[in-house]
């Protein structure tokens, strides 16, 4: 059974620049009790239900429980609003569903995806340890469909991916499927990289044209003085003649 990390408990609801903002972050379970700090399906069920504006949930989570992350799986993909996943550092095991519930799933630099078999933990004779290996069976050819709809790729290699527990960089996530994109930190651009380069160009043109047309005029007007009536006349000019 692969290890969860501890991830500190959030849960937050709030409505941000027309979109409806979700941050879920702590272990997927069932709440037994009303304190618990869980991601469960009732919260978001509560949280979304009768939300028409768009959606964007802020994931970090290692994953829990296979079932409750199945029914959020569904629910999140039943629901008319346009749903964004951007995961903020880890979305593993059963918060991987969330993730493959989405319309649009970003990545953040540095954030990972990680998927593996279902595991549990078993104790009777042999005829009970039986049931509940035929029990992990199932539980995976159903997480192998979700991921097959989800990335398109094939049966066997989401299995050979599971048997392995395999761990996906943020562009592995891309690049196979499971998301959309890589959320970058944009560098900030020179202020006058927003000029526009063909009116700079059409600009620099229009100004040689017009000096080179002064100049033309220049020359036209120096040749039209130095007709030899004009020479006479300011000669005439020069000597005070009249």
């Amino acid at each position: 059974m692969p290890k969860m990390n501890k991830i500190p408990y959030q849960f937050s609801n709030e409505k941000k620049d027309g979109k409806h903002i979700l941050t879920l972050s702590g272990t997927i379970r069932k709440r037994y009790w009303r304190d618990d700090d869980v991601i469960d399906a009732k919260s978001i069920r509560d949280a979304l239900d009768g939300v028409e504006d768009d959606v964007v949930i802020k994931l970090n989570s290692p994953g829990g429980d296979v079932f409750q992350g199945v029914e959020i799986y569904n629910y999140l993909k039943d629901h008319s609003s346009n749903i964004t996943v951007e995961v903020t550092g880890e979305a593993a095991s059963a918060a991987t569903f969330i993730v493959a519930g989405a319309d649009e799933v970003i990545m953040n630099v540095g954030t990972s995806l990680m998927i593996h078999e279902a595991a549990t933990m078993a104790w009777g004779n042999k005829k009970d340890i039986q049931k509940v290996l035929n029990a992990l069976d199932t539980i995976d050819e159903s997480i192998v469909s979700i991921y097959v709809e989800k990335t398109g790729q094939t049966n066997q290699q989401i299995i050979d991916w599971m048997d392995e527990q395999k761990y996906f960089n943020a562009d592995d996530a891309v690049k196979y499927g499971f998301a959309n994109s890589v959320k970058r930190k944009q560098e900030e651009q020179p202020a006058d990289d927003s000029v526009d380069i063909a009116a700079m160009i059409q600009s620099a043109v229009a100004s040689a044209m017009t000096e080179f047309s002064a100049t033309q005029e220049g020359n036209n007007e120096t040749q039209k003085i130095e007709t030899p009536k004009a020479r006479s006349l300011l000669e005439r000019m020069r000597k005070g003649d009249k």
